[in-house]
This record gives structure tokens, sequence and C-alpha cells, in this order.
């Protein structure tokens, strides 16, 4: 199964990298976790709904009409660890490849969340882009130890 992550906003840093390397390494070979970081369209001279606008051209060029595609936006709806364990499993099994999408400081657009099959909040409080890859990126491992039954998620 691939996984991809399509990000706006900065390139992970070296710890980051780090970070998503080790889990990403803890995963087994057939379950690939991609990472597309695209640059934001900050610019103090564009509106918020002009970037939102060209962020979205960037993030639907990116997207084939076969993807399975899970916008995270905080009007989502919300899974704890054993829910999205289940997602991820029953993926893996329709061999469907998820795309997950983590918009730029303003979010997602309308176009991008009606063209979303789902829509899934982390929570109702707000994080960093740097910070919510690592989180997304904790949580695909965990789903694989809740899957197989490791002894890391308690």
């Amino acid at each position: 199964m691939i996984i991809k992550i399509l990000t706006i906003g900065h390139k992970p840093n070296g710890t980051e990298f780090e970070t998503i390397n080790y889990y990403q390494k803890q995963l087994p070979k057939n379950l690939v976790v991609n990472f597309i970081n695209l640059r934001g369209e900050q610019n103090s001279n564009l509106s918020k709904k002009e970037i939102l606008l060209k962020e979205s051209k960037i993030i639907l060029s990116k997207i084939s009409k076969s993807d399975y595609v899970v916008s995270w936006d905080s009007r989502g709806k919300q899974y704890n660890s054993e829910e999205f364990s289940e997602f991820v499993k029953e993926s893996q099994l329709s061999k469907k490849e998820i795309i997950f999408i983590v918009g730029g400081s303003f979010g997602l657009s309308d176009q991008v969340l009606a063209r979303s099959d789902l829509i899934l909040s982390a929570s109702l409080l707000t994080f960093p882009h740097r910070l919510f890859r690592l989180i997304l990126m904790e949580q695909i491992y965990r789903a694989y130890t809740i899957i197989t039954k490791k002894t890391y998620h308690k």
C-alpha cells in the first residue's frame, strides 16, 4: 500500500526529517509513505481567497482521478487511533492508495474539500504544519501497530 502525504508549506527540517524517517523505517516494506511537499503561495499582495485559489490549483494538479483523497480540516470528522487504524486497514484490504492533504496556513479551499473522499479533523486545536506532519506520520505508524497487534499502542 502506498500512502502519499501532500503538504503545503516548508519542507521538513533536519530534525523533522529524522523523526519521519524513524517512523518510516518501522513500517513494513509493503506500506510506503511518500511526502509531497509543495511551496505555499503566501504573498502580502494577495488576499486569503487568492492564496487559497492558487494553492488549490497546485494541490488539484497533483491528484489523479483514482486517488482516494483524505483532507485534514478542522470541520472534518474526528477518529480516535483505533478508528483511524480501521480506516487504514480497510484501505489496505481494498488496495486503495490514500493521499492525505494538509493545507497551508489558510487551510484548504472549498474546491479541494469538494474533491475529497473523506475529510478528517485531528483536533479542534490548530497545529503548526511542521508538527502536524510528525503527528500524522506517528498515527500511520500507530495504525500499523494496532492492525498487527504490536505493543506500541496501549
